[in-house]
């Protein structure tokens, strides 16, 4: 079966990640995004000073796939999100609808 197309993360926000994410056409908060921004936000916060081939070596997460988490244009799975925090010692998943 194939997968259901869905927009990126930062085609969700007006100024990926400093604004929040919104459904198309609407003003509703899109719950989903936030979440993805809002690790976003903590995973840059986590990495200040860090280089991203560093945060590789840290973390074992291609540097590429950090930068695409870090600009909205992926949606990080869960192995990804583990080895990110363990990697860089931190808690990055933001929790049930993050901003509330």
């Amino acid at each position: 079966m194939a997968r259901t197309e869905r927009d990126l993360p930062c085609e969700r926000s007006s100024k990926w990640p400093d604004a929040p994410c919104t459904v198309p056409d609407t003003s509703e908060v899109d719950v989903i995004a936030e979440v993805a921004r809002h690790l976003a936000l903590r995973l840059r916060d986590a990495l200040a000073g860090t280089s991203l081939r560093a945060a590789e070596e840290l973390t074992g997460v291609n540097y590429s796939t950090i930068n695409k988490i870090l600009h909205g244009r992926s949606w990080p799975d869960v192995a990804t999100l583990a080895k990110l925090e363990a990697g860089l010692d931190t808690e990055l998943w933001p929790g049930r609808f993050p901003g509330k």
